[in-house]
């Protein structure tokens, strides 16, 4: 047997912290039997255990002893109320690859395909738009918040015909806006800054773009890297020809080989992180164009996705090794990583942070799963 005190933070679910005496062959089941019994809950809560910041995840006994502790002192769990799996709500079909997904709202989201078209769809599993400028399959969406006003930017495409299209309502209509033109190879990943101002966008050409998210008024055809005038738009070919042309206000170089993804600190509008093939993690300061830091993992796997949060204040990867890696941007030694995370059987192509924790992320990989993680926890939550 051994001492332990139980506490938990959500007020409702507080019981007396006077120390109980339980069998150490105790899990979180029997725990939570334990808790609902103090609580006089009338329909059982299910709870999950953390010791010392880490889930329980056997049994009393095997964690004092796997920690070198003495079932004389008293353990201190804290409880919190466990997550209901996820449920499959509806599915969307497509004819072709899927790239990337992103949120408009609560019951609508944006699809980009290899087919080349951006799809809107809604919660009822109606496809909305079908919209068609890109050239080539569209690798990468991103949608603005509360962006929906005439004239106005609703959500930016990023194409394997080396263009970023904005997109906004046009006579009523869903139309491209412009097409932010300059990569020189695919653009494979977007992100724009929460002021909704700004936004940034990765290629395989080894760049990271800089632009303004304003509607410009007539075409911006300058090339940034020469200073020389760029093939005018009636010189182009192709279905986005006759689109109104977006000109980069800088560029940052320094990865070697592709650049897959790209995120602003949210905390500091002014730096975005990316990761890419030279398996470095970079952070820039947009508005000089350094390169502030490159961290790069011992491991040597390419980086395949990665996003922020601004709760942990960590930078969260997917690598081709099949893992992910959490990284601290403030750390002084660019090579430490905080924590690796594994379960995946294929490259983890694509990292979330949940909006309003600082310890939820999803992970999605080529084994065909997507995983909740708790990084409380080396195990994902739920696999999906």
């Amino acid at each position: 047997q051994i001492q332990i005190r139980l506490v938990a933070k959500q007020q409702k679910y507080v019981v007396p912290d006077a120390p109980l005496v339980v069998p150490q062959h105790l899990q979180r089941y029997g725990l939570s039997e334990i808790v609902n019994h103090l609580l006089g809950s009338e329909k059982p809560v299910p709870f999950d255990f953390l010791a010392d910041g880490q889930f329980l995840r056997g049994s009393i006994a095997s964690y004092v002893k796997e920690n070198s502790l003495s079932a004389e002192n008293i353990l201190t769990l804290e409880y919190v109320e466990s997550m209901l799996p996820p449920t499959e709500i509806a599915s969307f079909s497509h004819d072709d690859w899927i790239s990337s997904v992103s949120a408009i709202s609560l019951d609508k989201f944006l699809v980009g395909s290899y087919d080349g078209v951006v799809r809107v769809w809604n919660s009822q599993s109606e496809c909305e738009n079908e919209l068609r400028a890109h050239e080539s399959a569209v690798k990468c969406v991103s949608a603005l918040n509360d962006a929906e006003k005439k004239g106005k930017v609703e959500f930016i495409s990023g194409s394997q015909d080396r263009t970023a299209i904005a997109w906004g309502v046009k006579n009523g209509q869903k139309k491209p806006l412009y097409a932010a033109r300059g990569h020189t190879d695919s653009v494979d990943a977007v992100a724009v800054n929460p002021s909704n101002t700004h936004f940034v966008t990765a290629s395989a050409d080894s760049t990271i773009r800089f632009w303004s998210l304003a509607v410009p008024k007539q075409s911006e055809d300058a090339d940034l890297e020469s200073g020389e005038p760029a093939p005018v738009a009636k010189k182009r070919k192709g279905a986005n020809a006759d689109i109104m042309t977006k000109a980069a206000i800088g560029t940052l170089s320094g990865h070697v080989g592709a650049v897959t993804s790209v995120c602003f600190n949210r905390d500091q509008e002014s730096q975005v992180f990316s990761g890419g093939w030279d398996h470095s993690v970079r952070t820039w300061d947009v508005a000089s164009g350094v390169n502030l830091l490159t961290s790069v993992s011992k491991s040597k796997y390419v980086v395949l996705d990665l996003d922020y949060s601004t709760h942990s204040r960590l930078i969260a990867t997917g690598h081709a090794d099949r893992s992910l890696r959490l990284w601290d941007p403030r750390s002084e030694d660019n090579r430490v990583v905080k924590l690796r995370l594994t379960s995946h059987k294929g490259f983890v192509s694509s990292v979330a942070w949940a909006p309003n924790s600082a310890y939820m992320l999803a992970s999605a990989s080529h084994d065909s799963t997507i995983k909740v993680w708790d990084i409380r926890s080396r195990t994902p939550l739920y696999t999906v």
